[in-house]
């Protein structure tokens, strides 16, 4: 008989150095059938968690010694195979870096505090169906393996025992039908259906008597085929392979299905065995996980707009106030310089006049760090030739520019590029140590390339891919939500090109 597995129950993660927030958590999940793991610090929820399969890690983000998203990384990684999920709680409002620091970090989603229980078990509730999916491909595989096993035994019995042929052939239809999902034995090479459980009839519409015979490819999505004959290809060469693919009713609908498969030999004849689970309700929880992505990718967006909205207020501010009223200051200290006859009262106001002259000067630069509004004023074109002008100065560092005056971008879209741009040039003043930056922005075929290239020396491949560059995980961000793609690369250690692509019709 094949043993009856015991079903696992789910395990979630949860981590606050708040004990109040951990009860309060623990309460408000303990009745969703799960195995909950509560931990006051990093060190703990680590120590706790060592070898167990987690469903879900609910991890507050602020936390002493070790933060949640030092956390979220270090749980992950010694697991190579199935990442666990993680949904940050915090009380605290997001900026970008943050945002992309959760995502870095394994983070699916947020909560903010005070926690809303629907909200938390809702979202709870779909990484528990994930967990469950995953639990029961594992357990058809291991059914499938001991089906497998099972049969071949049944089979030398039953060459061995011909007066129990009947009691053994009763037995493997009443095995096959206790399979969970559809089970399926196909001739190889011939690829033709020559056994099946009930469930394969039902579910798909059809009688018995037009079952047999079948070629494996009528059941797949005429899309599907080319990938189902791949599939087949490995078991023919490593006896075992699996695919997802949509299987078609006799009605003309579809089911997405995950099926497995291995080669078996009897009687000289190999024959393809495998079971099939039906995954619909995987196929809507990554439906809702993709939007849950999505919404967190509108909310990065949202952010750095309001950002920039803070940037202009800020910026205006200062231009209108503290510029106006320094300006006055200028004023005033000549009018008073005029009226005075003592020299070291002169010296002092003359001190007090470069002073103002050189805070006004500051207030210009920060105005136009904040807010750029020659972008608005006279276009892209003529901020860049200004702010790389400054950068070359301050620098010492000589920048070639490339610039195709007939493209035109839209404001929005302007300062996405001169943002890109910004951050790219800070990159290299704080780290290339090069003496030429080129810069171009031109259009190839239906494709505009804006492209920040030095002579430096470049970046490695470990800081391109790790999880602390947010400066260059900004720079993708920012080309994404405009509809670009922006890669960063660097040829033998020797400079750095960024470069943003996006078709014409969306700059």
């Amino acid at each position: 008989m094949i043993e009856v597995m015991m079903e696992q129950r789910a395990s979630i993660l949860i981590v606050d150095d708040v004990e109040a927030n951990l009860f309060l958590l623990n309460a408000l999940i303990k009745n969703s059938g799960v195995n909950l793991i509560m931990a006051l610090s990093g060190a703990e929820a680590l120590q706790k968690t060592e070898g167990v399969d987690l469903a879900l890690a609910i991890i507050d983000v602020q936390m002493p010694k070790m933060n949640g998203y030092e956390l979220a990384v270090k749980l992950n990684e010694s697991r190579t195979d199935e990442k666990v999920p993680v949904i940050f709680i915090t009380a605290n409002h997001l900026d970008e870096s943050n945002v992309a620091k959760g995502y870095q970090s394994g983070a699916v989603d947020y909560i903010f505090k005070p926690v809303n229980r629907p909200i938390l078990l809702s979202k709870v509730s779909v990484f528990l169906d994930l967990f469950n999916q995953r639990q029961t491909i594992k357990k058809n595989a291991r059914l499938l393996k001991e089906t497998a096993d099972k049969l071949v035994k049944i089979n030398k019995r039953l060459q061995r025992k011909d007066e129990k042929i009947l009691q053994e052939q009763l037995f493997t239809k009443t095995l096959l039908q206790s399979i969970p999902g559809i089970f399926y034995l196909y001739t190889l090479p011939g690829l033709k259906l020559v056994m099946w459980n009930k469930q394969h009839e039902t579910l798909f519409g059809y009688e018995s008597d037009e079952m047999k015979g079948r070629h494996v490819l009528t059941w797949h999505s005429p899309e599907m085929w080319s990938a189902v004959m791949e599939s087949l290809k490995d078991i023919m060469s490593n006896e075992y392979a699996g695919i997802e693919t949509l299987l078609v009713k006799k009605d003309g609908s579809t089911i997405p299905f995950i099926l497995t498969g291995v080669k078996f030999e009897r009687n000289g004849q190999n024959y393809l065995i495998g079971i099939g689970t039906d995954i619909t309700e995987r196929k809507r929880v990554e439906n809702e996980l993709k939007e849950s992505l999505e919404q967190l990718q509108q909310l990065s967006k949202h952010i750095e707009q309001v950002r920039e909205n803070e940037r202009l207020a800020i910026s205006r501010d200062l231009h209108d106030d503290m510029g106006q009223a320094l300006t006055a200051v200028k004023i005033d200290l000549g009018i008073i310089k005029q009226k005075v006859s003592d020299t070291d009262v002169i010296l002092k106001i003359e001190k007090v006049t470069a002073l103002v002259s050189n805070t006004i000067k500051t207030v210009q630069r920060l105005t136009s760090q904040l807010r750029p509004e020659i972008i608005d004023d006279l276009g892209l074109e003529v901020a860049i030739e200004w702010f790389t002008g400054e950068f070359a100065e301050r620098n010492n560092v000589e920048v070639v520019l490339d610039l195709d005056p007939d493209i035109s971008v839209s404001s929005d879209n302007s300062l996405i590029l001169f943002r890109i741009m910004q951050e790219s040039l800070t990159n290299i003043a704080r780290h290339a140590k090069a003496t030429t930056v080129k810069i171009s922005l031109l259009k190839i075929d239906e494709t505009i390339h804006f492209r920040i290239s030095d002579n430096g020396i470049g970046i490695s491949e470990s800081d391109k891919k790790s999880k602390k560059s947010f400066g260059l995980i900004g720079m993708k961000e920012r080309a994404a939500s405009m509809g670009g793609v922006c890669e960063i690369s660097s040829a033998d250690n020797v400079g750095t090109v960024v470069e943003l692509r996006l078709a014409s019709n969306l700059i």
